[in-house]
C-alpha cells in the first residue's frame, strides 16, 4: 500500500508571495493498482509525481510504502519507473531493442546477458513493440514512441511506475489502448502501482481510482463512475468547469469531510465500520451526497484484494565506471550512425591543418630564412609575425574544435540524462563518459594539426614537446569549459552561443594581437585559455631570433611552458567541476 498523508509543497515566488502547489494531499493506492491524477493545468499533478520520484522535497507530509517512509528512505532507483512527458528522452539513432538494452545495462537490471535479453524481450511483448524491435527510434510513430518510453521505465521491473501526461497528443482510440496498457503493466507484478498524471478526461473508467486535484487540493478520490455524481455533472468533460465555480480550499474541505464515507463505500481503505447513508452537506446547496453502502455496483466494488506480493530483492546498480564505459561505447556508436556529426569532425580534422598551412604558405620562405640565421629586418620581422600568428591560429582552431565537441554534449541530451539519472545513472558516470568520448577526438585533432604543419613547413621554430602538448591541453581545457557551460545551459543553442562568445573573447584577449599592459595582462590572462596555449609555445622561442620581434610587438608576458600546462590543467578542472555541478542540478 502506497499512502500519502497531508503532503504539502510551497514554491518560493520571485518578487511575490510563495505559491502553495500542494496542500494537505492525502490518498492511498494498493499493489496492482492503476491510479489517475487529473486536474486543470497548474493543479499540482507534475509536482506530485516529482515528489513521489524523489526529485522534489515536499514542505511537509508523509509518504509510506509498506510502512517505509519514502521521504527519509527514498525508493531505490531500480524500484522506480519514470515516464517523462517529453518525447526527447529517447535516443533517436538506436533501435527499439538497443534503447531497452542500453537502459538495462545502465541499471544493472539483469545479472547475465541471457537474463538481460529475456527481460528486454518480456518488456517488448508487454508494451507491444516486439514486431518493430529492430526499427530506429527516429522512424517510430508517436504511439510507438510512447510505448518505448514506458518500456524503458519497465526494464528494471519497478514497483512504482510514474507517468507524466503519457497519453497527451494521442487520438481517442490510442488513449484507450494506452490506458488498457497501463492496467496490463500494473498486473504484470502483484505489488506494482501505476500512477498517471493527465489532463485527459475521456476514458477515466479505465483506471481503478481517480484523484482529482484542484489548485493543490484533493477534491475527490475514488472510482471514476462516482465522479459525475459527486460533482453533480452529467459527463466527465464538465468536471473542470464545475471545479472553477468554487474556491479550491472549499473543495478540499468538502472532500475531507466525506472521504471516509466514500472510502468505506468503495472499499478503498482499511476501514471496516458500517456506513449509513451520507446526509446532504449543508454548506453545498448545489450538491447532494447520497452514498449507500450497498447498491447496484457492489459486485464491482467488492473485487478480491490482490494477494500480498513477496518482497523481491533489490537489484544493485552497476558502478560508476561500468556505467561510464557503456555510455562511451554508446556515444561512439551514435557518432558512427550520425553522418552529419562525424562528417563535421572529419572536415575539421582535414580542414583545420589545411587552413593553417594556407596562411603560412606566403611567408614560408621568410620563416625558413630566419630559422637559418638571416636577421635582416625585411626577413626577420614578417617571419616572426607569421610564426606568432600561425601559433595563434593553431590554438584558435583547436579551441573551435573544442566548441563543436563540448558545447552541445550535455545540453542537447539533457532529457535523456534526466531520465537515466532517475534510473540510477550517476552524474559522475555521465560526466566521465562525456570526457572519455571527447578526449581522443581532441588529442587526434590537435596533434595531427601540429604534425601536418611540421611536415608541410619543414619545421617551425619552438620546442617540439611544447608544440605538441600545449595545443592538446588547450583543446582539452576549452572542451571542459564548454562542457561546463553545456551542463548549466537551458538549451543546446544557448550553450553553443555562450561557448562561441567565450571563443571570441579568447581570440581578442589572449594577448597575441597587440597585448595588454603587463599589469592588466596579469589580471586578465589567468581566465583566457588561449593565452597559455599561445604564449607557452612563444616562450620556447627565447633562444631563437623570432622571440625579440614578437616580444617588442605585442608587449605581452609569456607563460613558461610548465606554468602554461599547470594553468591549462586548472582550466580543465574548473570546466569539469562546473559540468559536475550542472549535472547534479535537478531539471
Amino acid at each position: 500500500m502506497l499512502e500519502l498523508n497531508k503532503l504539502s509543497h510551497v514554491v518560493p515566488g520571485k518578487r511575490k508571495e510563495p505559491l502553495r502547489v500542494l496542500e494537505q494531499v492525502s490518498f492511498m493506492a494498493p499493489g496492482g493498482h492503476v491510479l489517475a491524477v487529473i486536474g486543470p493545468s497548474g493543479s499540482g499533478k507534475t509536482t506530485l509525481l516529482r515528489i513521489l520520484a524523489g526529485l522534489t522535497e515536499p514542505e511537509a507530509g508523509e509518504i509510506t510504502l509498506r510502512g517505509r517512509d519514502l521521504l527519509k528512505q527514498p525508493l531505490y532507483p531500480n524500484q522506480l519507473g519514470w515516464v517523462p512527458s517529453g518525447d526527447d528522452s529517447l535516443i533517436e539513432h538506436l533501435t527499439v531493442r538497443e534503447n531497452l538494452i542500453s537502459a538495462a545495462l545502465l541499471r544493472g537490471a539483469c545479472r547475465t546477458k541471457d537474463e538481460m535479453l529475456s527481460r528486454v524481450s518480456h518488456v517488448l511483448v508487454t508494451v507491444g513493440l516486439e514486431n518493430i524491435a529492430t526499427e530506429r527510434t527516429a522512424e517510430l510513430a508517436l504511439p510507438q514512441r510512447r510505448r518505448l518510453k514506458l518500456g524503458l521505465a519497465l526494464v528494471a521491473d519497478p514497483v512504482i511506475v510514474l507517468c507524466d501526461d503519457f497519453t497527451v497528443g494521442l487520438d481517442v482510440r490510442s488513449e484507450r489502448e494506452f490506458e488498457a496498457l497501463l492496467k496490463l503493466v500494473a498486473c504484470d507484478r502483484p505489488d506494482r502501482i501505476v500512477i498517471h498524471a493527465t489532463d485527459a478526461l475521456s476514458n477515466l473508467s479505465a483506471y481503478d481510482t481517480v484523484v482529482v486535484l484542484h489548485e493543490g487540493y484533493v477534491a475527490f478520490h475514488g472510482p471514476a463512475r462516482a465522479i459525475p455524481h459527486y460533482f453533480t455533472v452529467p459527463t466527465y468533460d464538465e468536471v473542470y468547469a464545475r471545479l472553477a465555480k468554487r474556491p479550491a480550499q472549499r473543495w478540499g474541505d468538502s472532500w475531507m469531510k466525506h472521504r471516509d464515507s466514500y472510502y468505506a463505500a468503495f472499499k478503498l481503505g482499511a476501514k471496516a465500520e458500517e456506513l449509513s447513508p451520507a446526509e446532504e452537506d449543508p454548506g453545498d446547496a448545489d450538491r447532494t451526497i447520497m452514498m449507500k453502502q450497498r447498491g447496484e455496483d457492489d459486485g464491482e466494488a467488492e473485487k478480491k484484494k490482490p494477494a500480498e506480493a513477496e518482497v523481491q530483492p533489490i537489484i544493485p546498480l552497476p558502478g560508476m565506471f561500468s556505467q561510464a564505459q557503456h555510455l562511451v561505447r554508446r556515444r561512439w556508436s551514435l557518432l558512427r550512425r550520425t553522418p552529419r556529426e562525424w562528417i563535421t569532425h572529419a572536415s575539421l580534422l582535414v580542414g583545420g591543418p589545411v587552413i593553417a598551412v594556407l596562411l603560412l604558405w606566403p611567408n614560408k620562405k621568410l620563416v625558413a630564412e630566419a630559422a637559418k640565421g638571416v636577421t635582416t629586418p625585411e626577413v626577420l620581422w614578417p617571419a616572426a609575425h607569421t610564426v606568432s600568428m600561425i601559433v595563434l591560429i593553431q590554438i584558435l582552431l583547436v579551441l573551435f574544435m573544442a566548441v563543436r565537441l563540448g558545447a552541445r554534449e550535455i545540453a542537447a541530451r539533457r532529457a535523456i540524462y534526466e531520465r537515466e539519472r532517475i534510473g540510477g545513472v550517476t552524474p559522475g558516470a555521465w560526466l566521465l563518459g562525456s570526457i572519455l568520448f571527447m578526449l581522443p577526438i581532441i588529442l587526434v585533432q590537435s596533434i595531427w594539426m601540429e604534425m601536418f604543419l611540421e611536415i608541410v613547413s619543414g619545421g617551425l621554430p619552438g620546442a617540439q614537446g611544447a608544440k605538441l602538448l600545449l595545443p592538446a591541453l588547450s583543446g582539452t581545457a576549452f572542451a571542459a569549459l564548454c562542457l561546463g557551460i553545456s551542463a548549466n545551459s537551458s538549451s543546446a543553442e544557448r550553450a553553443h552561443s555562450i561557448s562561441l562568445t567565450l571563443l571570441c573573447a579568447n581570440a581578442i584577449l589572449c594577448g597575441a594581437l597587440l597585448g595588454f599592459p603587463q599589469a592588466l595582462g596579469h589580471g586578465v590572462h589567468p581566465f583566457i585559455t588561449a593565452h597559455y596555449g599561445w604564449s607557452g609555445i612563444i616562450d620556447t622561442l627565447q633562444q631563437t631570433p623570432f622571440f625579440d620581434p614578437i616580444d617588442q610587438f605585442v608587449k605581452t608576458w609569456f607563460a613558461a611552458p610548465n606554468l602554461a600546462m599547470i594553468m591549462l590543467g586548472v582550466h580543465t578542472l574548473v570546466g569539469v567541476a562546473l559540468a559536475y555541478v550542472g549535472l547534479r542540478r535537478r531539471g
